[in-house]
């Protein structure tokens, strides 16, 4: 499985933030301190894991410059073909 883009509607800063077309191989977020890229990791992981509840200690990022929360990652697998998580 492989990530290829990523749409993020509303996810702590972020709000209408798109990413395609990400080329194959290792992807590297660089940036000053409180740029993004924490939050960037934190979105990929709650899609993919789940949006905290209550009673776990993971960090909640709640849309802060509107739009709905969450968003959705674009992959590539060898079983499916494109597939989209939202």
């Amino acid at each position: 499985m492989k990530i290829t883009g990523l749409s993020i509607d509303g996810f702590g800063v972020f709000n209408g933030v798109t990413l395609t077309d990400l080329p194959p191989g290792l992807i590297l977020f660089l940036g000053d301190n409180e740029a993004g890229k924490s939050t960037t990791l934190s979105f990929v992981h709650t899609v993919l894991f789940g949006f905290p509840d209550g009673r776990s200690n993971e960090k909640d990022y709640p849309p802060l410059n509107g739009g709905l929360a969450g968003g959705r990652l674009m992959l590539a697998t060898d079983a499916h073909g494109a597939v989209t998580i939202e």
